[in-house]
């Protein structure tokens, strides 16, 4: 873990830690010696600051390329592992990068609705999460993210029990096919919110 991603990671745990009333489940869930494609929804600005506070191991995010316009924050965003993706395009450029990741036995981090989702269903999602998955044979780590961020009230954090699509393994899917697992997940973790619905 490199020092700038641990101090990142350190002061985001503390700062959640000291204003929010802070709730984590399913953490004994995840094997350190494991790489994952780890993926979340996405409810607020502050959800990568939250994952990347909470995750006890080091993952490499996905991100819009927008927040690369500009030098300064994208020499930091490079720096602490953050790479882009064009949202409105088949980025072949970022799903090799993806691809690669996993190959090197490193964790991949998504937020798969790629924009923020003010409603209680999942946005529509493409292939990426089933298919770098199951590419790659990495079992898919799914995180609930469960706030309103207001201060001093409940942030809760569920990592689900990750699942391995190994039936799917070295088979030819439809980009359909995909998606219907993509989407699959994303509904368990739609699931698991109870502070969001009920505000």
């Amino acid at each position: 873990m490199n020092w700038l991603y641990k101090t990142c990671r350190k002061g985001a745990y503390i700062y959640y830690k000291l204003f929010f009333k802070l709730e984590v489940e399913g953490i004994e869930n995840i094997d350190l010696n494991q790489h994952y494609v780890i993926c979340a929804n996405h409810l607020n600005i502050q959800d990568p600051f939250v994952l990347g506070g909470l995750l006890p191991l080091e993952a490499r995010f996905m991100a819009k390329k927008e927040l690369f316009k500009y030098r300064i924050v994208a020499a930091f965003l490079r720096k602490i592992g953050v790479f882009p993706v064009d949202r409105d395009a088949n980025d072949l450029r970022a799903i090799k990068t993806a691809l690669g990741i996993l190959k090197a036995n490193q964790s991949l981090g998504l937020f798969p609705e790629g924009t923020r989702n003010k409603g209680y269903e999942p946005l529509p999602v493409k292939s990426g999460i089933a298919m770098f998955a199951i590419r790659t044979k990495t079992p898919v780590l799914a995180v609930t993210i469960d706030s309103h961020y207001k201060f001093r009230k409940p942030l809760r954090v569920v990592f689900h029990k990750p699942v391995e699509y190994s039936a799917y393994y070295d088979q030819k899917l439809e980009p359909e096919q995909y998606e219907a697992i993509s989407y699959e997940i994303m509904n368990n973790i739609y699931s698991q919110l109870k502070y969001y619905k009920h505000n």
